[in-house]
């Protein structure tokens, strides 16, 4: 009897897989985010009238003139045909590059995808982008989700994502908790609490902000296709796989070395990333 019920224990610990976890890295293109704000400063364009932007996780971004500010200013964003937002508090994923006349040289945003808020909630804690993992379990705590800390390598899994503290609305939840299982996922702002249950400890993400992507703007032809480019690695230390330059921070990881004969190319989401071999496990979990 006593066999019987050790067994029945260790079997309601166990999770039951749906569907696999995400690889190793598998948010490689969790870079180059932005928030954005609207420069309400009264003199001639270009030299006002654009937007601040600031690397959201981080507390300097390299500006157009290649310095490193709390924010940097640029004299316009270049939307490619995505919707441009109508308030501040959006967070746009893209690359900085300059523009010059004769009043001088300034900072323009290429915008890749714009990302909206649910409310108006002002967002405090961390940004990451969650995923379901599609992931059930019999015990508690179950780590459903995939997080991965924007503008950063750090990912991990989490005991759920809580979004009501959002103040979302019903229309909201519903179509972030459509949109997680798909590779773009959620971005989310928040910080974490413990759990604990039969199956152990976890963290689970609590929200104050969380965004949707926006998408593109559509003509009677629809959004035309952007030609897919080449991954190569990127980023200070090749720790990002891209199809466009990165520029992170530069302090070094020892899984950074595990990246440098990992293989960088599009993987089967579309998304460029280091595929999952068992000699990048191996050296992830010796790091």
């Amino acid at each position: 009897m006593k066999f019987r019920l050790l067994v029945l224990v260790v079997f309601l610990a166990l999770p039951v897989v749906q569907t696999a976890a995400p690889a190793p890295n598998s948010d490689a293109h969790t870079w180059i985010f932005y928030t954005i704000r609207r420069d309400l400063r009264r003199c001639a364009s270009p030299m006002c009238g654009g937007y601040f932007i600031k690397l959201v996780n981080q507390p300097r971004t390299r500006c157009a003139n290649g310095r490193s500010a709390s924010e940097c200013y640029v004299s316009s964003i270049e939307w490619n045909g995505l919707p441009e937002p109508d308030k501040d508090g959006a967070i746009v994923r893209g690359s900085v590059s300059t523009r010059g006349d004769r009043r001088g040289t300034y900072g323009v945003l290429r915008a890749r995808e714009v990302w909206l808020p649910v409310s108006d909630n002002k967002p405090t804690g961390t940004f990451f982008r969650v995923r379901d993992r599609g992931l059930r379990c019999i015990a508690a705590p179950c780590e459903t989700h995939h997080e991965a800390k924007l503008n950063t390598n750090v990912n991990r899994n989490v005991a759920g994502v809580d979004l009501s503290g959002a103040a979302p609305s019903e229309n909201a939840v519903s179509e972030a908790v459509a949109m997680m299982p798909t590779p773009d996922g959620v971005l989310v702002s928040g910080t974490h609490e413990p759990v604990t249950g039969p199956a152990g400890r976890s963290q689970q993400l609590i929200a104050n902000q969380f965004y949707l992507r926006a998408n593109p703007a559509t003509s009677e032809q629809g959004p035309k296709p952007s030609p897919q480019k080449p991954c190569f690695k990127t980023g200070c230390s090749g720790q990002v796989c891209a199809d466009e330059e990165v520029i992170t921070t530069c302090e070094f990881r020892p899984e950074y070395e595990c990246y440098q004969k990992a293989r960088c190319e599009r993987q089967a989401n579309g998304q460029c990333g280091f595929t999952d071999t068992p000699e990048l496990r191996r050296c992830l979990r010796r790091n």
